[in-house]
């Protein structure tokens, strides 16, 4: 990765800390912009330079998280249903904080986003395959968002089990 791509990637960074941070103490259309960049540590013009949106900039949060648990874990696309459920699970869990804040500020549907955009690809016509994706990432959704409820009270081992033993 060059120099400046590590610095933008570092500021974008900032900002969404910022925001996530400002988050647990208002309410997120209450936040100002100048308030994420104070607390960021960058100007207004960088903010508007990268994000369109508060939205956007959870989302960018969301997806590097994402990007870093499967570098380090690659994504068992092969693998059968149970251990893609118990992945998934895996990473809802490590950032069960997040999300509930996400939840309670109505901001879930970030995660779906971030969801059908790195499951498999959005194919161009409406066909079963495109259909049924979009049936199993609302459904994992409801399912996160009763765990958020919950408490994540069960383990991931515990959801993946439930999700997939009709399969």
């Amino acid at each position: 990765m060059g120099r400046r791509t590590e610095s933008t990637e570092f500021l974008k960074e900032c900002i969404a800390d910022g925001l996530i941070q400002l988050m647990k103490e208002s309410p997120i259309d209450k936040i100002k912009v100048q308030e994420i960049t104070d607390l960021a540590g960058v100007g207004r013009m960088t903010y508007f330079r990268y994000f369109n949106s508060k939205q956007e900039v959870l989302a960018f949060k969301v997806s590097q998280l994402w990007l870093a648990h499967i570098e380090k874990t690659p994504y068992p696309d092969e693998e059968p249903m149970y251990t893609q459920a118990l992945y998934f699970f895996s990473f809802c869990y490590e950032l069960r904080s997040m999300l509930s804040l996400f939840y309670r500020q109505g901001q879930i549907s970030v995660f779906l986003d971030i969801f059908l955009k790195y499951s498999q690809p959005m194919e161009d016509t409406y066909n079963r395959n495109h259909y049924l994706r979009l049936y199993a990432a609302y459904g994992m959704l409801g399912v996160i968002m009763g765990w958020i409820q919950n408490d994540f009270k069960e383990i991931p081992e515990e959801l993946a089990h439930i999700c997939t033993e009709y399969q």
